[in-house]
């Protein structure tokens, strides 16, 4: 059987192209939210059934046998999801969070394995506007539960519910900070002391490169766990259209999404495609944003579970590491005998430069060497 799933791969490969799997979204001006989110999923179900439906349902030897193991699933999902956003406009929260949560259990968890898994002691990036203010470990880990009035909506955010925010890279953070005054940032390096299980929101594009790294007898599983969960992709990944809103629709599914992560033991958190990155502009460089709801819940305070999951570093500046060491140039790369730090990011229009020789490089790098401790 092996063989037949190396097979397998290698002839649907060649069918998967970026131009099918856009994300994220941007939406037309004049279009209702619900038509075009209705629009996306369509375009995506037509897509699997021209290109990839025969190569897939009719030809992996499922078990049960079943020639539409895979389409009946994607459609099981996008229909649930829009049924959810047609339920939410028309105030029916109950019924729109159990329709949502239902088309999880019973298409992602019940008959495929959706969640993916982060080594241990991978590092992760967290940023706060600081100012003059010198900050503390505890102003660097999620909003204290005394102060949960000032959690405000985001798209993986609930009013008053805190959650741990992080990115891959400083540069992820800043941007998220809509390019902030980076002197005026103050960051910290997290590390999760045990593996984690999390949902998946991801770019097709870095999809594939990290199948590559697949044992080849489990891309096969690999390509449909992604296929399945793409309609999750399309919904949570969308633009938002009117920034200044205080209702966004594009908010809807990646909040229910939070909401029934935050209920399931099971699943530590979501990893999410940033709408604000130029990934084009990237190579190498890891730019997707994490979100892990609390676990527990008290009236002061931090989550246990999370305080015990994620240890931190002391928060640092860019200022403050240029006060404490600033050489005339920077090395290409580091530590003796390692291969060179080739990842490159291009800033300004026509310019690449080596990710390690600026100044997200230099904050990464130090912080690299910066002890951990719990908050």
């Amino acid at each position: 059987m092996p063989t037949v799933y190396s097979n397998l791969i290698q002839s649907i490969r060649p069918l998967i192209h970026p131009k099918d799997f856009e994300a994220p979204l941007t939406q037309s001006i004049d279009l209702y939210f619900p038509d075009f989110l209705n629009a996306a999923l369509d375009k995506y179900v037509a897509f699997y059934k021209k290109d990839l439906l025969q190569h897939i349902d009719l030809q992996v030897p499922f078990d049960p046998p079943q020639n539409d193991n895979v389409i009946s699933k994607i459609e099981k999902l996008s229909t649930a999801i829009i049924k959810t956003v047609e339920l939410f406009y028309q105030g029916k929260i109950f019924e729109a969070t159990n329709t949502f949560n239902s088309s999880l259990e019973e298409v992602l968890f019940d008959e495929i394995k959706a969640l993916a898994t982060i080594p241990a002691t991978t590092n992760f990036y967290r940023a706060r506007a600081s100012g003059d203010k010198q900050f503390t470990k505890s102003d660097l880990f999620h909003i204290k539960f005394e102060l949960r009035h000032i959690v405000s909506t985001n798209r993986y955010s609930v009013p008053g519910f805190p959650s741990l925010y992080l990115g891959d890279s400083t540069y992820l953070c800043w941007e998220e900070f809509n390019r902030y005054r980076l002197r005026d940032l103050s960051f910290s390096r997290l590390a999760n002391m045990r593996e984690l299980k999390i949902i998946q929101i991801q770019r097709i594009e870095d999809f594939l490169l990290e199948l590559n790294t697949v044992h080849q007898n489990l891309q096969l599983t690999f390509l449909l766990r992604f296929l399945v969960t793409f309609p999750l992709t399309i919904a949570c990944s969308i633009k938002v259209k009117f920034p200044n809103g205080n209702f966004k629709p594009e908010y809807i599914i990646p909040q229910l999404l939070l909401q029934y992560v935050s209920r399931n033991d099971s699943i530590d958190g979501i990893k999410f495609l940033s709408t604000k990155v130029g990934y084009s502009k990237l190579d190498g460089v890891s730019a997707y944003n994490y979100v892990f709801p609390v676990k527990t819940v008290d009236k002061r305070g931090f989550c246990n579970k999370l305080a015990d999951l994620f240890h931190l570093t002391d928060p640092t500046s860019l200022e403050l590491e240029e006060i404490m060491y600033n050489p005339i140039t920077h090395p290409m790369s580091i530590g003796g005998g390692s291969s060179p730090d080739r990842r490159c990011i291009e800033l300004v229009e026509g310019q690449k430069s080596y990710y390690a020789t600026t100044s997200f490089g230099k904050l990464e790098t130090n912080l690299i060497i910066r002890s951990l401790g719990k908050v």
